[in-house]
C-alpha cells in the first residue's frame, strides 16, 4: 500500500472514530488532523472537505447495498428474502460506518445531499422489492417497517457476534413482513 493510501486510510479511520464519538457535525477537520498528528493542510491534500471524508467512508458500503438491491430485483427467486439478507449482511459488515447514517442526524445536511440521496434511493428500491408487485399502502407500510427492523438496530448492538445479529435481524424483519407466517 502506498504512503498516500496508508495516510488516506488513517484519515478515514480517525474520522470515523471522531464522527462516532462526537457526531459528524461536531467533529472538525482540525480535530481529525490533530488526532493523526498531521497539519490541517495535509489533511486537505487528501480530502477537500469533511463531506468528502464522509463520502469516502460510506461510498463502498452504499455501492454494496445498491448492488444487493439491484441483484435481488433481477433474481427470479425470492426477491424479498434476498433484499433482507443482502441488506442485513452489508449493514452488519459495515456497522461502524452505517451507524453514522442511522444514528447521527448531523450527517444529513447541505454538504451531504448527494450521499443522502443515494441512501434514500437505495432504501426506496429495497422497500419497493419488499412490498412486492402492485402493493397497496399497507404492503408498502409493512415493507418499510420490515426494512427498518432489518437495518435500524444494527448500530445499537456493536458487540453482538455478526452471525447472531444477522439471524436475529432477519427473523425480526420477516416477522414484520409476514406476520401471518409466524
Amino acid at each position: 500500500m502506498s504512503d498516500t493510501g496508508s495516510t488516506r486510510d488513517k484519515i478515514l479511520a480517525a474520522a470515523c472514530e471522531l464522527f462516532a464519538a462526537q457526531t459528524y457535525g461536531k467533529a472538525s477537520m482540525k480535530q481529525i488532523a490533530d488526532r493523526l498528528g498531521i497539519a490541517k493542510p495535509s489533511l486537505y491534500h487528501h480530502f477537500p472537505s469533511k463531506s468528502a471524508i464522509l463520502d469516502a467512508l460510506i461510498g463502498a458500503p452504499l455501492d454494496e447495498l445498491a448492488a444487493v438491491v439491484d441483484a435481488a430485483g433481477r433474481d427470479g427467486g425470492d426477491a424479498r428474502r434476498a433484499v433482507l439478507r443482502g441488506c442485513i449482511a452489508v449493514m452488519v459488515d459495515h456497522r461502524d460506518v452505517m451507524g453514522l447514517l442511522l444514528r447521527d442526524a448531523s450527517v444529513y445536511g447541505d454538504g451531504t445531499v448527494q450521499a443522502v440521496g443515494r441512501v434514500n434511493a437505495t432504501v426506496d428500491r429495497a422497500i419497493g422489492l419488499l412490498a412486492g408487485p402492485d402493493p397497496d399502502w399497507r404492503s408498502r407500510l409493512r415493507a418499510a417497517q420490515a426494512f427498518a427492523a432489518a437495518t435500524d438496530p444494527i448500530a445499537q448492538f456493536p458487540d453482538v457476534p455478526v452471525d447472531e445479529l444477522r439471524d436475529a435481524l432477519l427473523a425480526g424483519a420477516e416477522a414484520v413482513l409476514d406476520p401471518a407466517e409466524r
